[in-house]
């Protein structure tokens, strides 16, 4: 388990959420962010670390990246080199902060539509099969919902491509 410096405190500011815009909410989102990736990117030189702003920012987007020169410091990072293990980094950062926007998202529907008033606002610690191991049985499957596929050859004598779709077996 991998322990990311400051979570606490994004966890406290995400909960101490009251009346924002939705500019607002997308600032604390980036500026969280890149509070996390500054004290959780391992440190070498600094470079690496000190280089992390945004790049690219629309009204539904946020693009959070390293400077071109840092590019290759982090791919052999997250990916390893034959010298080095990976050391990933980027992926406990982005499911914490997966679980702050949808606690906040699922806070915010349980205040305003009444549909959603039983549903519990935060964090959601459910296990269910489905959630531990998909909905094809034991493993994850890509192809889930797509079915067995097979080449047929059509009347003009070109491939195309048929999914057949089977019932899910049961476990």
């Amino acid at each position: 388990m991998i322990k990311i410096i400051g979570a606490d405190k994004v966890r406290k500011e995400f909960q101490s959420i009251g009346k924002m815009t939705y500019g607002d909410f997308m600032d604390l989102i980036s500026r969280q962010i890149l509070y996390l990736l500054y004290h959780n990117t391992p440190v070498d030189t600094g470079e690496l670390r000190d280089s992390w702003q945004e790049i690219e920012r629309t009204d539904t987007y946020i693009g959070i990246g390293t400077r071109d020169d840092q590019l290759d410091k982090l791919n052999a990072l997250i990916f390893g080199t034959r010298y080095m293990q990976p050391i990933d980094f980027l992926t406990p950062i982005v499911e914490l902060m997966q679980e702050n926007i949808d606690g906040a998202m699922r806070g915010y529907l349980k205040k305003k539509h009444r549909y959603f008033k039983d549903i519990s606002a935060g964090h959601q610690d459910i296990d269910t099969p489905s959630n531990i191991v998909g909905l094809t049985g034991f493993t994850f499957s890509k192809r889930r919902g797509r079915g067995k596929s097979y080449i047929k050859r059509t009347t003009l004598n070109r491939p195309m491509l048929r999914p057949r779709i089977y019932r899910r077996r049961k476990v």
